[in-house]
């Protein structure tokens, strides 16, 4: 008795062709991205994310000296002095942050490339890392 869960042989040439077929007619509508497409997607993607993280450091920078000077004005009676003091102090220290993340993020960008490009060039064949083409 075959087992059903299984296909036989003759059942696994069917099954890949329909699968290419499947994979020409996504491809010929549009639905199927090509490699480079996906990449910059993903590098899209990963600038947005920068961004955000970079413009999210300077607004906590901000908000947070901005509340401790609040809170020491409140504390000490020196409305709003301390505050504008610590405003000020917050939006450099917000500023040095994303500087910092900056860089720490354009020198992983630098390595990641380097290594990609050490990569081809052992490889000696064109393609990255994971066999697609560069």
């Amino acid at each position: 008795m075959p087992d059903q869960q299984y296909p036989g042989p003759k059942e696994k040439d069917s099954l890949g062709e329909l699968g290419g077929r499947i994979s020409k007619a996504r491809h010929g509508a549009g639905l199927e991205k090509t490699v480079e497409e996906q990449d910059a997607e993903a590098a899209a993607g990963s600038a947005l994310g920068v961004a955000w993280r970079i413009s999210i450091e300077i607004v906590v920078a901000l908000v947070v000296c901005t509340a401790i000077g609040w809170a020491l004005d409140y504390w000490f009676g020196t409305k709003p002095w301390l505050m504008l003091i610590f405003l000020f102090l917050g939006g450099a220290v917000g500023i040095n942050n994303a500087a910092r993340a900056a860089l720490r993020i354009d020198a992983q960008a630098t390595a990641a490339l380097q290594g990609k490009s050490q990569a081809e060039t052992s490889n000696g064949s064109g393609e990255d890392g994971e066999g697609r083409q560069a």
